[in-house]
């Protein structure tokens, strides 16, 4: 059983890649109150810090990442084993499927969709079947595959034009403050 304590539950956001200088994700993360971590945009960086942490460290993941195209705060309810073409910030492309030995989706372990968007009816949220096919998939689908045991979600993000930073922020802090009271 996991503990509704905060400092259980680590949140992730990205920092910059391709047109997105500053990215809201790792502002958002950091203004949680919760443990956070800003990770690279690159599938090593991923790697890397999923296979350093320590899985007696947390309860809960959050993971978070900007959707350019996107209006509306995003739970993901699913992890493809897919990637796209767009390369890294490293310039590495791993075009193809994650795992080819693992299942096409991972369903994710933090999201409840019912419970979401009866506590949340809010034009701002939407429940979304679809990671895309970037780190934000990736690191996802990774994360889902090396803790299966933990509550594990992600969280796509519009860009502060789309819906302010200040109210991204309250409601990001409210989902994270309803799962840990689970």
């Amino acid at each position: 059983m996991s503990s509704s304590d905060p400092a259980r539950t680590l949140v992730t956001g990205f920092g910059p890649f391709l047109d997105v200088k500053e990215n809201p994700s790792a502002i958002l993360a950091e203004g949680t109150g919760r443990p956070f971590r800003i990770l690279e945009v690159a599938f090593e960086a991923v790697d890397e810090f999923l296979a350093s942490l320590d899985p007696a460290s947390f309860d809960r993941l959050v993971l978070m990442g900007v959707a350019t195209g996107r209006t509306q705060i995003t739970p993901e309810l699913f992890a493809r084993n897919q990637i796209g073409h767009t390369r890294d910030v490293r310039g590495n492309d791993r075009f193809g499927p994650i795992d080819p030995a693992a299942p096409l989706l991972l369903e994710g372990t933090l999201w409840i969709e019912s419970s979401m968007v009866e506590l949340f009816p809010n034009p701002d949220l939407k429940i979304s079947l679809d990671a895309g096919s970037y780190l934000c998939n990736y690191s996802y689908f990774r994360a889902l595959q090396r803790f299966p045991q933990k509550q594990i979600g992600f969280l796509h993000v519009p860009q502060p034009a789309k819906i302010p930073l200040e109210r991204q922020q309250k409601l990001v802090s409210s989902l994270i403050e309803h799962v840990e009271s689970r």
